[in-house]
């Protein structure tokens, strides 16, 4: 009986050793395949903060600076964006998920489109052939060399050219790699932003970027489409034109220069109101590295809307908005993945239009501190 006992034991340790074993290595073939797919993706953080101290702004009785993309509340401590980016890249398929929060999603979302503030992007694509890619969902419009966050700019403010370019899109994408030096697309779908509100009507976009050698880019983008509010009865046809070139001539300067052309039908400014408007706007930009820890950026700018199809006629000057300024930004990155910023920022209006300080100045200035990490 004895033997027979303990023959037992042994027969059942075994089994279970065995079934252990036939476990782990189930469990081992099933996290293979989770971390496979897990190293397909990429987690970022983002967090940005400033202080906007405004110069001579006794009379103002807002605390929004206007025409601010980013670091718009003035005199007080604030954050610009606290973000959170989760990235899928494989090699049929890709996705981007990015959540924000914080002063500039806020403020840069419409009356009619505030759920759409808190995502800067969300999309997925399929690889169709071979450096051909389609995407659909809410997409980054091309249009622009500057971003609303901070950390993707030399300046950690956008000019007023930036805050009236068209947003962000929710439709689709086709682009196309076409060689090492010229790639491009096409977009269409309804656009989000404060300048262009949300309506039935699409738009359509086309990119396109050509690197002629490392140190040069040259990118090309339009937007066009009926912008007109839903229930408008005469369309608003506009024809945005940004064309944006970088160049790096030496090692320690980048150069970087924007120019931006619209026009539209229909403007209904008095007393025509069937003409067609314009607008151009634009900015030159040099940046001068010292070392890896320290930056010198100086920026010229100019905005000019005469028939205020984008900016509104100023009920001062019968006129849309007109500003030219420039601004001097230096910068210390103590790490890699961190900044900080203090810039001085000039701003002139069209005299007599009172567009800054609630409408009592044509001037603005400005000492901008932002800082923020991204990883």
């Amino acid at each position: 009986m004895k033997k027979a006992f303990w023959c037992l034991v042994l027969l059942a340790s075994f089994t279970c050793t065995f079934a252990q074993k036939s476990e782990d290595i189930l469990s081992d073939s099933a996290k293979m395949q989770i971390f496979k797919r897990l190293r397909n993706f990429t987690v970022g953080f983002y967090v940005d903060a400033y202080y906007n101290m405004t110069l001579n702004s006794s009379h103002d009785t807002s605390n929004i600076v206007p025409f601010s993309s980013n670091c718009p509340i003035q005199n007080q401590i604030r954050m610009n964006i606290a973000a959170v980016e989760l990235y899928y890249s494989a090699e049929k398929v890709r996705g981007k998920l990015a959540l924000q929060y914080g002063d500039a999603p806020n403020l840069m979302a419409s009356a009619s489109s505030q759920w759409i503030k808190t995502i800067r992007q969300a999309n997925f694509g399929f690889r169709i052939v071979n450096n051909l890619w389609i995407d659909f969902g809410y997409i980054f419009n091309p249009v622009g060399y500057e971003s609303s966050w901070a950390v993707l700019n030399q300046v950690s403010f956008v000019t007023i050219g930036g805050y009236f370019e068209p947003g962000s899109v929710l439709g689709t994408r086709l682009s196309y790699k076409f060689s090492e030096k010229f790639s491009g697309g096409f977009m269409m779908g309804n656009p989000f932003s404060i300048a262009y509100a949300q309506n039935t009507h699409m738009a359509g976009i086309l990119f396109m970027t050509w690197n002629p050698m490392p140190v040069l880019s040259v990118t090309y983008n339009n937007f066009f489409g009926n912008q007109a509010l839903k229930d408008a009865k005469i369309k608003n046809n506009i024809l945005y034109n940004n064309v944006v070139v970088t160049w790096i001539p030496v090692k320690k300067v980048e150069l970087v220069g924007q120019v931006d052309f619209g026009a539209q039908t229909n403007s209904q400014r008095a007393p025509d109101t069937t003409k067609i408007a314009t607008m151009f706007s634009g900015f030159v930009q040099a940046r001068y590295l010292f070392n890896s820890h320290f930056a010198l950026t100086g920026r010229y700018e100019y905005f000019n809307d005469p028939d205020g199809f984008l900016s509104g006629i100023n009920n001062l000057t019968g006129r849309g908005v007109r500003t030219n300024g420039y601004c001097l930004s230096f910068e210390y990155k103590p790490v890699k993945a961190g900044y900080v910023r203090l810039a001085y920022r000039y701003l002139g209006a069209y005299p007599g239009s009172r567009e800054f300080f609630s409408h009592t100045s044509d001037v603005m200035q400005a000492i901008i501190f932002t800082t923020g990490v991204r990883f």
